[in-house]
Parts: structure tokens; C-alpha cells; sequence
């Protein structure tokens, strides 16, 4: 019997379910955005005044003079006759006021974001027209217990990595994510959750509270010097321009298929080949009960060391 679900689901998603229904085109997710963000605690109304609401009503208006500012620079029109934020007639304002309070004394609104977020920055995403999932049927990660378990599958993910890590350093950070610290700003949004590696989001907005899911790429450097062969290789995409274009499809063409975590497919490549640093801390320890970690001549990781392997944060 197959397996119910297979991590990773490289199948295409089903169709999501759109809400509201007008949120279809750029305009109307804008302002089903505003409205969702704008919203009320249900039970607000109810409750007596606080302290952090008077504090909060003084500032309202400069507030929705901000992010009226946001909505037209997003492309969207105003919205303030549908949602009732500044008007100025009489229940209109109470409203204003109310539901201006609300979104920053109760509104905690949490972003969750995927590799779709930095398409525009260049970066491939999983499973869109140009995704990894799309276009290669057959692509796998690697899993964190064949990272562990094998020198081999770690050769061939250093080896990836080490052609893909300058189109992560090439790419730069989006509108979206400069939204997302803007949304933050207001006082909209508390906190960020993103599945991505690439450290647009702590970069792009660091006031911003984000837990980074799945790690991130930016504490370890990997250098060519000891891998004469790739290092070759390197030389030869940058030559072709291969890294100097964002279109996959020019990328492919000139022989570089890039990945949304910063891994770079190479047919036919000897991964075998390709060595990796053992970690510094570990080799520096010389007390006889310190876990074995054995090099090669130039210092590359080699087997039956114990320990000393370097992943990833």
C-alpha cells in the first residue's frame, strides 16, 4: 500500500478555496488584506475603554494617513468607505476610532511565508509555473538523517550547494518583504514565521520577531581553494553569465538549475569528487577523551572521524 502522504508532497496543490471571492485580482487582494488587518476583536465592543485604547486613539489618525500611504504605493485604491476607517461622519468615526484601538491593543497577527515570497528576488520557488517540484519530477532533498549518516550524500550537498550559494548572495530582498517590516511598523503585524533560507526577512526588517522554520544559509562560508575541480566549474557559469541572470529559464539554458534552498543541479556531476571543511572547534581540541575527527591532507573532512561534521543553521 503507497503511503498516504510523501514528504516532501512534490504534487501540484489543490486549487485553494478563495476568501472572500473577490480577493482574485491584485485590487481585491489588497483590499481583502486591508479589511482582514483592519478588523476588530469580536468582542471589543463590549468591554469598557482602556488606558492603552486612549493612547491608542491619539495616534489613530496619523496611523491611517500611514497606511493609506502603504495601500496606494501597493497598488490598491482607498478603502476607507468600506471599512469605515477615517471617515468623518459621526458613527463613522466612532468606528474609526474603535477599530484602530482594537488592531493594535488586541490585534496580534502572525505572517507565515514560503519560497513564493521570493520569486521577484530571483530565487526559484517549489511548485509554481518555473518551481523545482514543476519542472524536475524526479528532485529529492536530501534529509537531515542521510546528511548524518553519509559522507557521500554530504559530498554531493556541499558539492550543490557550494555552485548555488552565489545566487542566494547575488539576490536581494523584495517589495513584499519590505511590506512585511512596514506592516510591522504600523503596528499591524507582531510577529513573522518564514519557511525560507535565504535571510530576506531578518535582513529586510530585524525589528521584526521571525523564527526562520527551516534554518537558514548565512552562517557558514564555503570557499573553492580546496576544491580545485569545482572550483572550475564555478568558473566556467560565471564566464557563461549563468549567475548574472534571474530568468530560469536563461539560467537552464547556460546550464544552471537552481533550487529554492540554494542548491544548484548539476548533471552527470562527480560528487564524489568534492570535499568539505571539518568543523575548526572539534579539530582544535586535543584532550584524549575528544570524539576522533580525521582530515585529509588539507584539512577536508574524511572518514572514520566521529564527529567534526558542519551543517547548515
Amino acid at each position: 500500500m503507497p503511503p498516504l502522504l510523501r514528504i516532501p508532497y512534490t504534487d501540484p496543490l489543490p486549487l485553494p478555496k478563495i476568501i472572500p471571492s473577490s480577493a482574485v485580482t491584485v485590487e481585491g487582494a489588497v483590499a481583502a488584506l486591508v479589511d482582514f488587518l483592519s478588523a476588530g476583536h469580536a468582542g471589543v465592543r463590549a468591554r469598557r475603554p482602556r488606558a492603552s485604547d486612549v493612547e491608542s486613539e491619539r495616534h489613530v489618525r496619523e496611523q491611517h494617513r500611514q497606511e493609506e500611504s502603504w495601500r496606494r504605493s501597493a497598488g490598491g485604491q482607498s478603502h476607507r468607505a468600506a471599512t469605515g476607517i477615517g471617515s468623518g461622519s459621526g458613527s463613522g468615526e466612532g468606528t474609526a476610532g474603535a477599530r484602530g484601538a482594537d488592531v493594535r491593543a488586541w490585534g496580534k497577527t502572525l505572517l507565515l511565508t514560503g519560497a513564493g515570497i521570493s520569486v521577484a528576488s530571483g530565487l526559484a520557488d517549489y511548485r509554481g509555473t518555473n518551481g523545482t517540484y514543476t519542472l524536475n519530477k524526479t528532485y529529492k532533498p536530501i534529509y537531515y538523517n542521510e546528511f548524518c549518516a553519509s559522507h557521500e550524500a554530504r559530498k554531493r550537498y556541499w558539492a550543490r550547494s557550494f555552485l548555488g550559494w552565489t545566487t542566494l548572495h547575488q539576490a536581494k530582498a523584495n517589495d513584499a518583504h519590505r511590506a512585511c517590516g512596514r506592516l510591522a511598523e504600523l503596528g499591524i503585524v507582531d510577529n513573522l514565521i518564514t519557511q525560507n533560507v535565504d535571510s530576506f526577512h531578518p535582513l529586510t526588517h530585524p525589528h521584526l520577531p521571525t523564527i526562520e522554520l527551516h534554518g537558514y544559509l548565512r552562517s557558514l562560508s564555503q570557499l573553492s581553494m580546496l576544491n580545485p575541480a569545482w572550483a572550475a566549474f564555478l568558473t566556467t557559469l560565471l564566464t557563461t553569465g549563468a549567475l548574472n541572470t534571474e530568468d530560469p529559464h536563461s539560467r537552464r539554458k547556460l546550464g544552471l538549475k537552481a533550487n529554492p534552498d540554494g542548491d544548484i543541479d548539476v548533471p552527470n556531476a562527480p560528487y564524489t569528487t568534492f570535499r568539505y571543511p571539518a568543523c575548526p572547534v572539534c579539530l582544535a581540541k586535543t584532550s584524549s577523551t575528544a570524539p576522533t575527527v580525521s582530515t585529509d591532507a588539507d584539512g577536508a573532512w574524511t572518514p572514520p572521524s566521529t564527529t567534526g561534521i558542519l551543517k547548515p543553521a
